[in-house]
């Protein structure tokens, strides 16, 4: 006996879900529907099977092929046009040779096909319909049948008040291969609408077959959830595949599940999948192959398909996400939300309950979605942020993504200008830097490319003392596992913000330069930067660090390169590995040292442990920066940002020395700066500077930095969505009539009691950074507070 599977529906009901993919190849619990399907058929020992198709067909085809590998041999008959349920057993007519089985490819069952083909030849059946029972049979053909099972009456889903049988059609027919001649060639025809009633008015032997055992179409978004649940419950009898690693928990192969994970059976996680430490998953959840789920996460009776990437703190409540989607950190879904393929939702997005949002959306950070999303995309930030680009490693960052991103730049560039590429030697930073290369060479950018790791500090030091059009560096941040790529101008400093459109319309647009074979660029030569850097800053020494014992927390790149630096210094430097903050506390008060600094890969972000184990604050390591400054570079004025405290000048006036406020921070100190380093972007130098500060003036940190005059200045972070932020800074200076409002680079208030408040939009977040400063601490709260009021009063009216 032969079976043909019906699986050319669209599953409009199911959208977006199977907007990219045809209905019957939508997973349950690790697998497409339509494998349990040839799985049930294969039970009962029909292995030659037809597959109907029309929506999307080449997907099944192509996951399916010949049948071999499920041990079955398949067919396929494609329509053009829908042929209707009957329509396209026609089409399929040169493979029924006999009695055969029909299905739907998107129903989920474990009926005994034997016990249905013997009531069909038992009672001489031309056509047998296998029946469930419905207790709200609406969405279904109801059957009346005789004692006998003749089919009486058909009622194609009826209304309440024609509810006369909880008889319902499953979709499974049983055919004597005669019926082929009831249906005509290449014309729309139905089995219940159509054929049917033709055989019920000529009197032709119809029957309908009551089944034993489960069976439920997965038309809709919740009965695709209740097969989830059934599959895991062990409602229906089908093969699950994974191993039961705890009871009622299956899970794949190559799975890692980091020690503080709890998940709760019944349960399911796909190959490959990546479960962070402290994530929740609860009951009824089921995690598709190669999804990866960051810390915190907690996923409540929720679907998640294959390839797809939950960022920390996430909730997840009774939703589906389809393949290829990405969940920024602290995204909330609520019940019955669907997310369609590969959207992008940024951090902070709440999408409502019964929501739902259609493939390749992007969904800006704090949106708050209270209707579904079909047709454009929600407002983007901007492709660069503070530190140039930035994607999780090997999820948003990926090498296709990073050679696409080196090609635009590569574009904005003259052909065969030269580009320096380094990275902090991370094996999956080397991947994305080769990558990046490659994009470069393609748009015919030639590079030098530096063989050992290095810090950013050493790629801007070179830069300025080479010929090179530009400079690229990339590093790891192990921490939120993010990889950024730092792009630099000629003269070693961050490239401006009419670079970064250009480079940006380039890759949006897709205006990249292809250039001809032979203007392919190169790998012109292997840089080793950090010897000139090393010989460089040994020059900024000017006294000797005698007694000063110090602790380097980073990585063993940075450790290579203090090493070299202070050699035969009579100094002792303890080098740790990058840890937890309160460990290095610990060792720094057992270990008898003056100070800690902790940097990243990169060598540029860094923080300072004073002897006692405390973190020192922004406003203390602006003064530390102030009094290095001067120190050494008595006659240069000292850079600091808008929003700096002014007690900094006190500082800076009991030193004879000056301060100079600019607008910006990172891009424009780096840029005004004309010392060939920079304590505030430089970990190392930084280093160094402490040392000299301390051996010079032989009292511990924590003494210097209490010294320094009394700041009351605080700093807060309040969100505001991107959409709100204009209008809530045009609404704050409307406000502030009477008060002196500086407009650079942010909202400065000048109080008449001598106080300010300084407003900052942040460039990649959606949120304002607030510093107050006033003559005491309470004065400097309370104006903080009223501030961050009137801010969240303004995003929400």
């Amino acid at each position: 006996m032969k079976g043909v599977i019906m699986a050319g529906g669209k599953g409009t009901r199911l959208r977006p879900l199977t907007c990219n993919i045809p209905k019957p190849m939508v997973p349950l619990v690790g697998k497409p529907a339509l494998e349990y399907t040839i799985e049930w058929l294969k039970r009962f020992e029909i292995t030659d099977i037809a597959m109907t198709i029309q929506y999307l067909g080449g997907v099944i085809k192509q996951h399916f092929q010949d049948g071999g590998r499920f041990g079955v041999n398949i067919d396929y008959f494609e329509e053009h046009e829908p042929l209707g349920t009957a329509g396209s057993i026609k089409n399929a007519a040169s493979f029924i040779d006999d009695t055969f089985i029909v299905v739907s490819g998107d129903a989920l069952t474990d009926i005994d096909l034997f016990e249905a083909v013997e009531f069909h030849r038992q009672r001489g059946a031309l056509a047998t319909i296998v029946m469930s029972q419905e207790r709200q049979p609406l969405n279904y053909g109801g059957i009346i049948v005789s004692r006998e099972g003749r089919v009486k009456q058909l009622i194609e889903k009826p209304k309440w008040n024609q509810v006369y049988t909880d008889f319902v059609n499953t979709g499974i027919y049983i055919f004597e291969p005669e019926i082929l001649e009831y249906i005509i060639e290449n014309e729309k025809c139905d089995f219940s609408n159509d054929v049917f009633p033709f055989l019920l008015k000529k009197d032709v032997p119809l029957y309908a077959f009551l089944a034993k055992g489960y069976w439920l179409d997965i038309g809709t978004i919740q009965q695709y959830q209740k097969a989830h649940i059934d599959i895991l419950n062990k409602h229906v009898q089908v093969s699950i595949n994974g191993k039961e690693l705890f009871p009622h928990v299956w899970v794949g192969s190559d799975v890692k599940i980091e020690d503080g994970a709890v998940i709760v059976g019944p349960s399911f996680i796909g190959n490959g999948a990546f479960i962070r430490q402290n994530v929740k998953i609860d009951a009824h959840s089921v995690i598709g192959p190669n999804v990866q789920i960051g810390e915190h996460a907690s996923v409540k009776r929720s679907i998640i398909w294959e390839r797809s990437y939950i960022g920390k703190h996430c909730e997840l409540r009774g939703s589906i996400l389809a393949d290829g989607t990405y969940l920024g950190n602290n995204v909330e879904l609520l019940e019955q939300s669907v997310i369609g393929s590969r959207c992008t939702l940024q951090p902070r997005v709440q999408v409502k309950p019964n929501m739902k949002i259609w493939p390749e959306k992007t969904i800006a950070e704090g949106t708050v979605i209270h209707s579904s999303v079909f047709w454009g995309k929600q407002q983007q930030k901007s492709l660069f942020g503070t530190r140039g680009i930035a994607g999780i490693a090997n999820v948003e960052m990926t090498p296709e993504y990073a050679s696409r991103l080196a090609a635009a730049y590569g574009s904005t560039l003259q052909v065969h200008h030269h580009v320096m590429v380094a990275g902090d030697g991370h094996p999956f930073t080397n991947l994305i830097k080769q990558a990046f290369i490659h994009g470069l060479h393609a748009s015919g950018v030639v590079t030098a490319e530096c063989l050992e790791s290095v810090t950013a500090p050493i790629v801007r030091h070179q830069l300025r003392r080479s010929s090179y059009d530009g400079g690229v560096y990339i590093f790891l941040d192990e921490k939120d596992r993010s990889i950024y790529i730092d792009l630099y101008d000629k003269h070693g400093y961050p490239i401006n913000y009419l670079q970064e459109k250009e480079i940006e319309r380039t890759f949006v647009q897709e205006q990249i330069r292809r250039v001809s074979m032979e203007q392919i660029g190169f790998s012109n030569t292997h840089l080793q930067p950090s010897a000139s850097y090393i010989q460089e800053m040994q020059q900024q020494i000017h006294l000797p660090l005698r007694g000063c014992k110090a602790i380097l927390a980073s990585e063993s790149h940075v450790h290579h390169l203090a090493n070299k630096l202070l050699h035969g210094q009579p100094c002792e430097i303890e080098m740790l590995k990058s840890a937890d903050f309160r460990d290095i506390a610990d060792y720094i008060k057992t270990g008898d040292a003056l100070f800690a600094l902790i940097t990243g890969r990169d060598g540029e972000q860094f923080w300072i442990m004073d002897e006692s184990g405390t973190i020192v604050t922004e406003e203390q390591l602006l003064s530390l920066y102030t009094i290095t400054s001067l120190w050494f570079q008595p006659e240069c004025p000292v850079l600091v940002p808008s929003y700096a405290p002014s007690a900094l000048e006190t500082v800076a006036r009991q030193m004879n020395g000056q301060i100079k406020k600019i607008k910006g921070a990172r891009k424009e100190m780096l840029k005004e700066w004309q010392q060939p380093f920079h304590f505030c972007y430089d970990a190392i130098y930084a280093f160094v500077q402490l040392l000299q500060l301390l051996a010079a003036e032989g009292r511990p940190l924590s003494e210097i930095t209490a010294s320094t005059p009394r700041m009351h200045w605080l700093r807060e972070y309040v969100f505001c969505p991107w959409n709100a932020r204009a209008i809530v800074l045009r609404r704050l200076m409307e406000d502030e009539n009477e008060t002196i409002v500086d407009v650079n680079d942010g909202i400065k208030l000048y109080h008449p009691d001598g106080g300010w408040t300084f407003i900052l939009p942040e460039l990649d977040q959606p949120m304002f950074t607030i510093y107050s400063e006033a003559l005491d601490v309470q004065r400097a709260r309370e104006t903080m507070i009223y501030y961050i009021k009137k801010i969240r009063q303004y995003q929400n009216a």
